[in-house]
């Protein structure tokens, strides 16, 4: 991220929001000189022919968000730039009053490791929550406990807000995962297990593959070494699929000994891994194509 720390403080100083992580204050608006300067860097990075596959079904979540109804996205996460990359694909071939509808679930550990990072993230609107996962590593009882007070404090809050804006126009936008993709982690692309709720609370789903990364994970986890890439990059949408409904099949197909709330985000999971091993070796191809050297996976090529 060095290449981008001399724009930090144009980036700041167009965000005038409070940041505090607060049950008051889950909801955070952007800013949209930002995230205009954000997409012309994105039109950079990506290679031509890089596009949303299947934008038709996204149009159509569009329109059954503005009659009311409830409407998610559930994506593939492999880097800090996927949704800055989803929101400027579809300002791009939908418009940006569709771009500008979508509304991210943010965990708060974006805001609180390195301020570019932090920039880039508060430039789009979000509604923050304190992730399962952040829980799950804290080893002291004491510090567990307090944690865990405030942490349902913040997230029923942030409940309450996604609630109200998702029946006002607004697309929410959840990675399952609940972190980027590691290749050598194979735990990092387990879903969490909040998104069976998400399932249950949403008349409209589409899972979205993200096949490409303009921001790589740096192996050692230190995102102050992550370096910005071109890529082609290809995100595909399903069909939408009602969320009830969704549910009640994973329900009959699955073994009555298995918990319920696991093996629906088990199938998540394999729903967006489906996508991205059905489009990996045509992205490839396409890329090679145009005369880019090429490896397996979805790091630098």
């Amino acid at each position: 991220m060095s290449n981008l720390i001399p724009q930090l403080p144009l980036l700041e100083s167009n965000l005038n929001g409070n940041y505090e992580f607060e049950p008051e204050n889950v909801y955070q608006v952007g800013s949209q000189v930002n995230r205009k300067w954000i997409g012309e860097l994105i039109d950079k990075l990506a290679l031509p022919g890089s596009r949303i596959d299947n934008a038709e079904a996204l149009a159509e979540l569009r329109r059954r968000s503005l009659m009311g109804e409830s409407c998610v996205i559930m994506a593939e996460h492999y880097s800090n730039f996927d949704f800055p990359t989803i929101f400027r694909f579809i300002e791009k071939q939908l418009g940006l009053k569709t771009a500008e509808s979508l509304l991210p679930i943010r965990g708060m550990k974006l805001s609180e490791t390195l301020p570019v990072i932090a920039a880039f993230s508060r430039s789009y609107d979000t509604i923050v929550i304190y992730p399962s996962r952040t829980l799950d590593s804290i080893t002291d009882p004491k510090k567990l406990a307090e944690v865990r007070k405030k942490s349902v404090r913040i997230n029923q809050a942030a409940i309450r807000e996604m609630i109200t804006r998702k029946h006002k126009g607004r697309i929410i936008v959840v990675f399952p995962a609940g972190t980027r993709y590691r290749p050598w982690n194979p735990s990092s692309k387990k879903g969490v297990r909040e998104i069976s709720s998400y399932m249950k609370n949403f008349d409209n789903i589409i899972f979205m593959g993200i096949n490409g990364n303009l921001l790589p994970v740096n192996r050692t986890d230190d995102m102050s070494k992550e370096e910005l890439a071109s890529d082609l990059m290809i995100l595909t949408c399903s069909d939408i699929v009602n969320g009830r409904r969704y549910r009640a099949e994973v329900k009959n197909m699955m073994p009555e000994e298995e918990n319920f709330k696991r093996c629906l985000v088990d199938q998540v999971m394999r729903e967006l891994e489906r996508i991205h091993i059905c489009v990996e070796p045509k992205r490839l191809e396409e890329k090679h194509s145009q005369g880019f050297c090429i490896f397996t996976g979805n790091g630098v090529d």
